[in-house]
């Protein structure tokens, strides 16, 4: 799955939000390469996105918001959509421009007040050599009645092309996967390197033989279980070690080609800024065709990254009349000239997305 353009109104807490995730030109010399939909060159989507903001802007929620949206596209059922509308009192409504295994822009608009009554309209269109995404959004189609035709046919359905594969990892939580399906040497190779580099004392680390799809690390005569994504005895585990767990599962999924959506949120704040860094670059390295990643991170050190200027988001959310909106910029609008500074950029807040910090002058 790609996603190529997000708008969410009533959804969590964005109102009126839109997330662009193409881009118009060819890079030249780019450290990401193969930009683009795999076989037609000028279809270019943001293949990596480094996702930043203050506390509390909206990086999270909007994982969970993409998540709830795409969960719905692989199963319509109405509670799922109930568990992302903001106020469930008003008209909630969203709209997502993606492309999946076939060569086709879909788009899935919907609307419901109550997540009882929903409206939606389903549109796609053939994908062309040498077309565009701008170009390709002009020749949309109307295909609402093709969707309700998979929506209550659910072999059609989940056999189609409109199941999605993805996987987001989030602070605390641990991404799920099935180990009987991938290479468990490569799983396990993964695991040693990642986990030993930020915690050597974990000596060992296997495939239960007796619990169903767990994992046993060894630390002298302790054993640390994850069992179906969740980490049982993570007390005797450091923050740093805990988070690192979570990335080695995503990381494994990543290698063994499992999902083509990576939403990966804020998983190195106990790790050393270069490892995460190293990290990011692995994952860079491992993103294959037709694949797409969005890292979100506080580390102002990931805007020394030799990336592309539109591979940086911020998000930011200020205070309009009454209400807080939350909106996003990105760093490839402001600066355009090759030897235009990102990290100067933020530290000026060219992007208004440093954290207000007014209200502690009060403590001076």
């Amino acid at each position: 799955m790609i996603i190529l353009k997000l708008r969410l109104d009533n959804i969590y807490g964005f109102k009126s939000f839109e997330l662009d995730l193409t881009y118009p030109k060819k890079i030249v010399n780019s450290l990401i390469e193969n930009e683009h939909l795999e076989g037609f060159p000028s279809f270019r989507y943001k293949k990596a996105v480094i996702l930043m903001g203050a506390n509390a802007s909206g990086k999270t929620t909007l994982g969970k918001a993409i998540l709830g949206i795409t969960s719905f596209i692989n199963n319509p059922n109405p509670a799922t959509l109930r568990n992302i509308i903001g106020d469930k009192k008003h008209k909630a409504s969203f709209s997502i421009d993606y492309v999946n295994k076939n060569n086709y822009l879909q788009r899935l608009a919907l609307e419901t007040k109550d997540s009882a009554k929903i409206k939606y309209k389903y549109f796609k269109a053939k994908i062309s050599p040498n077309c565009s995404y701008e170009k390709t959004v002009e020749k949309l189609i109307d295909c609402t009645k093709e969707f309700e035709e998979k929506i209550y046919n659910i072999e059609k359905h989940y056999d189609g092309d409109n199941f999605l594969k993805y996987i987001f990892a989030y602070p605390n939580n641990i991404p799920f996967f099935n180990i009987e399906k991938i290479n468990k040497s490569l799983l396990l190779k993964i695991f040693k390197s990642f986990i030993g580099t930020l915690d050597p004392t974990l000596t060992d680390i296997k495939i239960s033989k007796d619990l169903k799809n767990s994992f046993i690390i060894k630390r002298n005569n302790e054993e640390i279980i994850i069992q179906d994504g969740n980490l049982l005895n993570k007390e005797m585990l450091s923050s740093g070690t805990i988070e690192g767990i979570n990335i080695a599962l995503f990381l494994a999924s990543m290698f063994v080609n499992n999902n083509s959506f990576y939403y990966c949120d804020e998983h190195f704040s106990f790790i050393h800024t270069d490892i995460e860094k190293r990290i990011f670059g692995i994952m860079l390295s491992k993103l294959k065709a037709n694949e797409q990643l969005i890292f979100t991170t506080h580390n102002t050190d990931m805007l020394d990254l030799n990336l592309p200027k539109h591979s940086y988001a911020f998000l930011k959310k200020k205070l309009v009349g009454k209400e807080y909106q939350i909106s996003v910029c990105y760093a490839s609008d402001y600066l355009k000239r090759n030897t235009d500074s990102i990290r100067c950029a933020v530290e000026n807040d060219v992007f208004s997305s440093l954290p207000d910090d007014s209200l502690l002058n009060d403590l001076e």
